[in-house]
């Protein structure tokens, strides 16, 4: 949730800016880009999603202006077609972090933000201290690389954050974020819940009943 976070700090006249953001989401129909769609449909923006064909009718229904079905061709060639945007979130990564960027709208702003990062593994690798010291060269040689071609490159991280909670609680409250909730499994079934979450293609959360 660190990109709410990242899009949280925003004035009022920021707010405004946000009602004619362009914005990508990658890996919509999953648990962050279901939650993704709804924050930015809220704030205005428009948003393009990419998923596979079945799962189009509910990102549509959440929200997304334009579909792209990653199933039935090259992404990269589909999204030609489209204006640049001004924000891409990318729940996927892989070969994709190769080319997306060049759909951002050049020196105005426009930021990509993804959630797929090697610090985990870095820190597995090398250890604390070497770990988050080669994770730092990496993100900051990144961000450099494409401040220069004119767009923001950025890693997102969980940091919990009172005020931006109080902001979702609200959309919340108005009906404009609603909960999507693909299977919940008892708390017996723990380690079947962790084997669904790894096959991917999630069509919203997976929750575990504690209770």
């Amino acid at each position: 949730m660190k990109f709410l976070e990242y899009l949280g700090r925003k004035t009022e006249a920021v707010n405004q800016c946000l009602k004619f953001w362009v914005s990508l989401i990658l890996g919509a129909s999953g648990g962050v880009g279901t939650f993704a769609i709804q924050v930015m449909k809220a704030w205005g923006a428009h948003v393009t999603a990419v998923c596979s064909q079945d799962a189009s009718e509910l990102v549509r229904k959440l929200g997304a202006e334009y579909v792209v079905d990653y199933k039935s061709g090259s992404v990269e060639e589909q999204l030609k077609s489209l204006k640049p945007f001004d924000f891409i979130l990318d729940n996927v990564s892989g070969s994709t972090v190769t080319w997306v960027l060049n759909f951002l709208k050049k020196w105005s702003g426009a930021t990509y933000v993804t959630l797929v990062t090697p610090f985990l593994l870095n820190m597995d690798r090398l250890g604390i201290a070497d770990g988050m010291l080669q994770t730092g060269v990496t993100v900051g040689s990144k961000a450099l690389k494409h401040f220069w071609q004119g767009v923001h490159y950025r890693w997102a991280f969980f940091m919990a954050s009172g005020l931006y909670l109080d902001d979702i609680a609200k959309l919340v409250d108005e009906g404009k974020i609603q909960p999507v909730i693909e299977k919940t499994f008892p708390f017996s079934q723990v380690p079947e819940a962790f084997l669904k979450v790894e096959r991917g293609h999630a069509r919203g959360k997976t929750v575990i009943n504690v209770v």
